[in-house]
């Protein structure tokens, strides 16, 4: 292959769909596994975010109930507290006088207290060990989300429960139990923090802007000139980054997810839309590719890769647009203000005749509608 080195020693990684590719070109890939249910999502989202995390085997308990000495801990990695928890360890231990918190769980309590986030039953017992009323759990949350309980709001605690389901965050039956689980409360967390719409690596919600934001950051890591090739050229970098949702897209049209143009791809997907959120499906219209979305340039006659690259921006009025990629004559590339050929243009590959087609892959929630504000927006 040409400058643009295709690799074929390969493993494995995401969830997806394999749709038609659109603009009628027509595609065939392989049947991939059914999408992930959101109690999956969910877990892989709090785990992710650091905001849950499983025993000492990995297991996230799902099924178990959620104590209070548990909630401890999850309030405080809400409110990104582990920092602050670990360079003031006396103040925040002096903060748990309960007799009834496990040790591991002190410095959590503390921290709650210290920050009006929970209180004990009496000045000795906190109930570490006690389950959590559903109540209980969506009052933090919303609190944490910033709908306050106070005078002329919409919910206080005793119909906070029924206020959580209106917005889409509970559903009806775990609001009329007597307690809630981990699994239901990573679901409360992730409805509530995402609302729908998912979250990027930063914590903020998938948007074009914001993936645009987190793009111009992976160009300072990895600027333009940087090695990066197949695995048998010296010096080369590599993906370092597990990318289970975008490897997994690799997996389908069968390339490396470690080195080369494809390895280059998975990493910057991954660090923009995260390891296993948000998960990734083809896109239809290969106009409505947007910041983010993956590229696959496909031989037709044989249907092997020839190149993978990353989009910076919609296509615009003439069906081109900006994008980077790894193992571009060895090196990565990101877009040159002076180079009159820095954008790949979609009107190669459509038509009859043609030697490779493009196909495109997205992890923009299907809740988020395609724009188009982003053609034309990337400044070299």
């Amino acid at each position: 292959m040409k400058s643009k080195m295709k690799n074929t020693d390969w493993p494995a990684r995401l969830i997806g769909l394999a749709l038609a590719c659109a603009l009628g070109v027509t595609l065939i890939v392989p049947a991939f596994a059914a999408e992930q249910t959101e109690l999956e999502t969910a877990a892989e989202f709090v785990r992710e975010q650091g905001i849950m995390v499983g025993d000492g085997a990995g297991d996230m308990n799902l099924d178990a109930g959620l104590t209070r000495s548990e909630l401890a801990a999850l309030l405080t990695r809400l409110r990104n507290g582990e920092k602050a928890l670990m360079a003031n360890t006396d103040y925040y231990s002096r903060g748990c006088k309960f007799v009834d918190v496990p040790e591991w769980a002190r410095l959590y309590v503390g921290y709650c207290v210290r920050n009006n986030l929970v209180v004990g039953y009496d000045k000795l017992h906190y109930g570490g060990s006690d389950p959590v009323n559903p109540a209980a759990a969506c009052t933090v949350i919303l609190r944490a989300c910033g709908k306050a309980d106070e005078e002329g709001s919409a919910w206080i605690y005793s119909t906070a429960c029924g206020y959580a389901v209106s917005l889409g965050w509970l559903d009806k039956v775990t609001a009329a139990a007597s307690t809630i689980t981990r699994g239901e409360m990573a679901l409360l967390i992730y409805r509530a923090m995402t609302d729908g719409v998912g979250c990027l690596t930063n914590g903020k919600p998938v948007s074009e802007e914001n993936v645009l934001e987190l793009l111009h950051e992976i160009e300072k890591d990895w600027p333009s000139g940087t090695v990066w090739g197949p695995h048998t050229l010296a010096g080369t970098n590599k993906n370092e980054i597990p990318g289970t949702v975008s490897g997994r897209v690799m997996d389908l049209y069968w390339v490396n997810r470690v080195y080369g143009c494809s390895g280059y791809a998975n990493m910057v997907s991954t660090l923009v839309f995260g390891d296993k959120t948000n998960p990734a499906r083809q896109v239809k219209d290969l106009s409505q590719i947007r910041p983010g979305d993956i590229l696959f340039l496909v031989r037709n006659d044989t249907g092997e890769i020839w190149h993978v690259m990353v989009a910076l921006e919609s296509p615009n009025a003439m069906n081109a647009l900006h994008y980077t990629d790894g193992n571009h004559g060895h090196i990565v590339y990101w877009p040159e203000a002076d180079s009159p050929y820095s954008r790949e243009n979609l009107n190669c590959y459509l038509g009859e005749g043609r030697t490779y087609r493009l196909e495109a892959w997205t992890r923009y929630p299907v809740t988020i509608p395609f724009t188009g504000a982003s053609a034309n927006v990337w400044e070299p």
